[in-house]
């Protein structure tokens, strides 16, 4: 007979070692002063700051 699988068994099987978070900023355009929204996808490590990493994140977009 087989082992039933549960829904944490399935979390175990792909274990990762990182949150994503999506990180979501507005940018003003020079040419057409419009706003613009720009998403992109933060990977953070586990065991770091949360807001640390999307501050350095932040931070390298030359805001």
């Amino acid at each position: 007979m087989a082992k039933k699988q549960t829904f944490g068994d399935k979390q175990k099987k792909g274990a990762v070692d990182f949150k994503m978070a999506k990180l979501v900023y507005s940018v003003k355009s020079e040419k057409t002063n419009a706003w613009k929204f720009v998403e992109k996808s933060v990977r953070i490590p586990n065991g770091e700051n949360d807001l640390d990493v999307l501050k350095k994140a932040m931070a390298g977009q030359g805001k």
